[in-house]
């Protein structure tokens, strides 16, 4: 069973007393406005959302969607009395309106505001639409005023456990294939194809957690507190370590993909040397190595070093470059390497430097 989280239990904490404070103003509204006090709660409901954003937008979007349907309620008004016909051409005109993408969360209330109007209204169409309309701004607005002030969400850690979720797929990945390669069998013969489909799968996931934080911290006040107190990276839900992370998994699955057809032994009868398999476990143990330091804020220098001078081993030893199993492990160990530069780039030698060397 899912559990809840505490997020969403504090969301339900601010909804009840949104609802409970809209409740009460409503009561005490003006005129006519006054006999419509239920309509404030669905309002306050309406304006309660994750994030400060998110709650700013979908308040406002009600309200429109409203106003839109009591627009359309007005013109089916104009024509003559509500009747089978009218009503029913009111919610299908309400119907398509909706479809209108700016909407959003406004975008149902649209046929519901013209059929509320139409039949709920009755004879008082006119005031039953003003308190409608008024008591469900004044739910959206005590809405918002609960979700910014009493402690508006802002949750960068769903991210950061999103991101060490997917930097140990990454590790996990890596050593079973240098397991693989250096003992074939241990990995009791895993579909890699399978398994590059479930990088991307999580990868997407991964991004929706950073993208979710970087919405929670927009308008949120909280958000000036982190950045005077904290460092301006603390500001940063993710996205920095996210781009990296996806580009190494971009090169993992070019890695990955080159040596499934250079194992393939049902397509063709290349014999890969057993020294070269165990070169390109080593080398792939040590991004592994690399991708763990880095998850660990580690310095992964040293572990892609190696995998460089490996790579350059590997390519050393290669002595016919037309041959295509030559090719395939050349593309597999240019990937191996561009795996790496992510994470730790390799210094270009500077102008002093060369000219030593060259000397």
């Amino acid at each position: 069973m899912q559990t809840i989280r505490g997020a969403r239990i504090l969301l339900a904490l601010k909804t009840s007393l949104a609802v409970a404070l809209s409740w009460v103003v409503a009561q005490r509204m003006p005129g006519v406005i006054d006999d419509y006090p239920y309509y404030a709660p669905l309002g306050a409901i309406s304006a309660m959302y994750p994030t400060v954003l998110g709650s700013v937008r979908a308040g406002l979007q009600t309200v429109a969607g409203i106003a839109l349907g009591i627009m359309l309620a007005a013109g089916v008004l104009l024509i003559g009395d509500p009747n089978l016909v009218t009503v029913s051409v009111a919610v299908g005109l309400g119907v398509l309106l909706a479809g209108i993408r700016r909407l959003g969360a406004g975008a149902e209330y649209v046929p519901v505001g013209a059929l509320f109007v139409l039949i709920v209204g009755g004879q008082d169409a006119e005031g039953f639409s003003a308190g409608f309309l008024v008591q469900m701004s004044v739910g959206v607005a005590i809405g918002l005023l609960v979700n910014v002030t009493v402690i508006p969400p802002l949750d960068f850690r769903t991210a950061r456990l999103q991101l060490d979720r997917l930097q140990n797929v990454a590790v996990d990945y890596l050593e079973d294939v240098a397991g693989e390669l250096a003992e074939p069998g241990t990995t009791g013969g895993r579909d890699w194809r399978q398994r590059n489909h479930a990088l991307v799968r999580i990868t997407g996931e991964v991004r929706e957690a950073v993208d979710e934080s970087a919405r929670s911290a927009r308008g949120n006040p909280r958000m000036v507190l982190r950045r005077r107190h904290r460092a301006a990276a603390s500001a940063d839900p993710g996205y920095d370590s996210l781009l990296k992370l996806e580009n190494v998994i971009f090169h993992l699955r070019g890695f990955t993909d080159a040596l499934r057809e250079l194992y393939d032994h049902e397509q063709h009868d290349w014999l890969v040397p057993a020294a070269l398999s165990a070169r390109l476990a080593e080398a792939v143990q040590s991004a592994a190595d690399a991708v763990r330091a880095w998850a660990d804020d580690e310095d992964p220098e040293e572990a892609a070093e190696r995998v460089r001078s490996l790579v350059g081993r590997l390519h050393a030893e290669l002595t016919d470059p037309s041959r295509a199993e030559d090719r395939l492990v050349m593309a597999a160990a240019q990937d191996l390497a561009r795996l790496v530069a992510v994470l730790d780039p390799p210094t270009a030698p500077t102008a002093g430097s060369s000219a030593v060397t060259r000397g």
